[in-house]
């Protein structure tokens, strides 16, 4: 059964900033726990109901007008559970917002669940423009649901940034801090 976030469950949210690697500033709408966990993977499961609520808590952090670029899962991820997470948050943040999507990368290989921080850390090369991407934007926020290691968003930034958009940060819904992370300006964490 679909239930959506409640206002008591959101209530007290604290937001966190987070570098996900060199000039790429993340900011988290919340720790990776409670309410906010079971929604965001009750949503991986592919239960609707909590993308408007997940939004929403993305969306407190988008300035209003901004382009906003989802880092997609793969092809056969989104296929499994019938959307686009990162693909239907930012649409949804972006309505919120008065802004705008430009869905313009395509992830290739197979999705990081369960790969340990070694090989999430060591994976690179994973976004690429879409064939049909057109009337690029000149800069834009990243969008995803849960920060691991940075790798997902360093990935999809260095992609942006080869065809010469800038990214001015991403957002995430939550992360999920390890007594390792953010050492030396290192990484953050997505699931």
């Amino acid at each position: 059964m679909d239930v959506a976030l409640c206002a008591a469950c959101t209530a007290g949210l604290r937001p966190t900033a987070l570098m996900a690697g060199p000039g790429l500033y993340v900011e988290a709408a919340a720790p990776y726990d409670g309410h906010v966990r079971s929604a965001v993977l009750a949503m991986k499961r592919g239960e609707r109901a909590y993308l408007d609520p997940l939004a929403a808590l993305i969306a407190a952090r988008v300035p209003e007008c901004t382009v906003l670029v989802p880092a997609v899962t793969s092809r056969r991820r989104a296929a499994e559970r019938g959307f686009d997470q990162a693909r239907e948050l930012a649409l949804r943040a972006a309505r919120l917002r008065d802004g705008s999507v430009a869905d313009v990368l395509r992830k290739r290989g197979a999705a990081q669940r369960g790969g340990n921080r070694a090989a999430r850390l060591a994976a690179s090369g994973r976004f690429e423009l879409r064939a049909d991407a057109s009337d690029l934007p000149s800069s834009a926020i990243l969008i995803d649901d849960v920060i691991t290691t940075g790798a997902t968003l360093r990935d999809a930034a260095a992609a942006l940034a080869r065809a010469g958009v800038e990214v001015s940060g991403a957002i995430v819904v939550a992360h999920a801090p390890r007594r390792e992370t953010f050492a030396a300006g290192g990484a953050s964490h997505e699931a």
